[in-house]
C-alpha cells in the first residue's frame, strides 16, 4: 500500500524533505509554493506530479498526509486547513508564530483524534538520540546536574546573504525558532517531559540590515545569536545558538550527571563517560535503508527515518512506529518555551 503525501513550501522540501521521503518509501504526489515557476521546477526535479501556487488545492489531492514546511506565521491557517480537510498533518518546527497560535493548533488536533498531527522533530528518530534517551532513563549517568546545548553555524555571518523571511521576526525568522525549537524538544523528549524554567536570555543580530533580492536595504528584526539560562528538574541548563561561526559548525547536546556524562554530537554520534573515565563513543548505527547521501546530516537522516515510520504507521496500521514522534501538544509546549525566552530577553534588554 502506497502512502501519499503532499508538501506546502518549496525550500526545505527541495533540499531535504522530498528526496528523503521518497527514500523512505513515501509517494510525494503534490507540492505548493508561492512562486509557481519555482514550484514547478522543484516538482519536475523530483518527479512530483502536481505543482500549484495555491496550497488549498492540496486539500483535494490524493495525499493522505500534508507536510506544512512554510514560515511559521502561515502555520495556523494551513495546519487547521489540513486537519479540517481530513488529512494527516506534519507541521514543520516551530509549531507556530507564538503560543496563542500553537494553542489554537493544539485544539484543532484535539478535535480530530482520528488524524495524525505531528511536528517535524525528526532528530528523535536517530539511533544516537534513541540510545541517549535509553541511557538517561536507566540512570546510567546518575542524577542529571547540568545540561548544555551549543549550536554554531556560519549561515548568517556573510553580510551579502540576502534578506528573506528568516530576517523578519514577524514571519517567525531567527535561530531561536529554527534551532532553539529542536534544542528544547530534544531536552524535553530525552528527559521525559520535565518542567523547564527560563531564568535568563539574551538575543542578538549580526547585521542590523540586509539587502533583499532586488537590492533594497531592509531591517533585520530576527535573532542570529541566542543565549539562554534555564533549569530542568533541579539541573542547571545553558543554551548558546548562533549563526556567526567562522571556525566550523558545532552541534552538541551534553548531559552531566553524578555518575557520568553523555554527549550527543550532531545527533549522529553518542559519547559516554563514566565517573573518572574518558568520553568514549557509544556505537550506534543508522539503518541500511538510509542512503549514503543523507548520512552526514542528522536532519536529513532523521527525515528518512521519520518518513519510514509514517509509512509503517499508515500502510501497516502500526501506530507504535510513531511512538517517538513529536505531537502537536509537544510542539505547543516548545512554543511556550520559545515565547518565554523572548519575553525574558526583552525584559533584560537595555532601554
Amino acid at each position: 500500500m502506497s502512502v501519499r503525501v503532499a508538501i506546502i513550501g518549496t525550500g526545505w522540501a527541495d533540499r531535504v524533505q522530498i528526496p528523503a521521503f521518497q527514500a523512505a518509501g513515501l509517494e510525494v504526489v503534490a507540492i505548493a509554493g508561492r512562486d509557481l515557476d519555482r514550484t514547478a521546477a522543484v516538482a519536475d526535479r523530483h518527479g512530483v506530479g502536481q505543482a500549484t501556487s495555491d496550497w488549498r488545492e492540496l486539500l483535494d489531492s490524493s495525499a493522505a498526509m500534508i507536510s506544512v514546511a512554510t514560515p511559521p506565521q502561515l502555520h495556523l491557517e494551513q495546519g487547521i486547513g489540513v486537519l479540517e480537510a481530513g488529512k494527516h498533518l506534519l507541521m514543520e518546527k516551530p509549531l507556530a508564530h507564538g503560543a496563542d497560535d500553537a494553542t489554537a493548533l493544539e485544539a484543532a488536533a484535539a478535535r480530530h483524534p482520528e488524524l495524525l498531527a505531528l511536528v517535524d522533530h525528526e532528530l528523535r528518530f536517530l539511533p544516537a538520540r534513541q540510545k541517549a534517551k535509553e541511557l538517561l532513563g536507566a540512570g546510567t549517568i546518575g542524577r542529571v546536574l547540568m545540561i548544555t546545548a551549543r549550536v554554531a553555524m556560519a549561515g548568517r555571518i556573510d553580510p551579502t546573504r540576502p534578506w528573506n523571511w528568516w530576517s523578519d521576526a514577524n514571519q517567525g525568522g531567527g535561530v531561536l525558532a529554527a534551532i532553539g525549537s529542536h534544542a528544547f524538544d530534544g531536552i524535553r523528549w530525552l528527559m521525559n517531559d520535565p518542567d523547564i524554567t527560563i531564568s535568563g536570555a539574551t538575543v542578538g543580530t549580526i547585521y542590523p540590515q540586509r539587502k533583499d533580492a532586488s537590492g533594497t536595504l531592509l531591517p533585520v528584526t530576527s535573532d542570529d545569536i541566542v543565549s539562554v539560562s534555564f533549569a530542568v528538574d533541579g539541573a542547571v541548563g545553558t543554551m548558546l545558538l548562533h549563526t556567526a561561526a567562522l571556525d566550523g559548525n558545532v552541534d552538541l547536546l551534553t548531559f552531566r550527571g553524578t555518575d557520568g556524562t553523555l554527549v550527543i554530537d550532531r545527533s549522529l554520534k553518542l559519547y559516554l563517560g563514566k565517573r573518572d573515565g574518558q568520553l568514549k563513543e557509544y556505537k550506534t548505527q543508522l539503518p541500511s535503508f538510509v542512503p549514503n547521501r543523507f548520512r552526514a546530516s542528522g536532519y536529513a537522516a532523521g527525515t528518512v527515518l521519520l518518513g519510514r515510520a509514517i509509512v509503517t504507521a499508515l500502510a501497516k496500521n502500526d501506530a507504535g512506529a510513531l511512538a517517538s514522534a513529536a505531537t502537536i501538544a509537544d510542539g505547543a509546549e516548545v512554543q511556550r518555551l520559545l515565547d518565554r525566552v523572548r519575553a525574558v530577553a526583552d525584559m533584560a534588554a537595555p532601554r
